[in-house]
């Protein structure tokens, strides 16, 4: 998930307030401190323009 924010020049704030989730979220699903749900998930993909099979490549 990581690269294609940075590929999109995106904070974790930035990705976090555009997909409706809490950056400590982002930052713990990025760190894999946390799975994410199948929603969160889909919303952060939604967000960053890509599939949920893109993120979990």
């Amino acid at each position: 998930m990581r690269v294609y924010r940075d590929l999109r020049g995106m904070t974790q704030a930035a990705l976090a307030a555009k997909a409706s989730v809490n950056r400590v979220t982002v930052a713990e699903i990025e760190t894999g401190r946390k799975q994410g749900s199948v929603t969160t998930l889909r919303a952060l993909a939604n967000a960053l323009g890509v599939s949920l099979d893109d993120l979990a490549e």
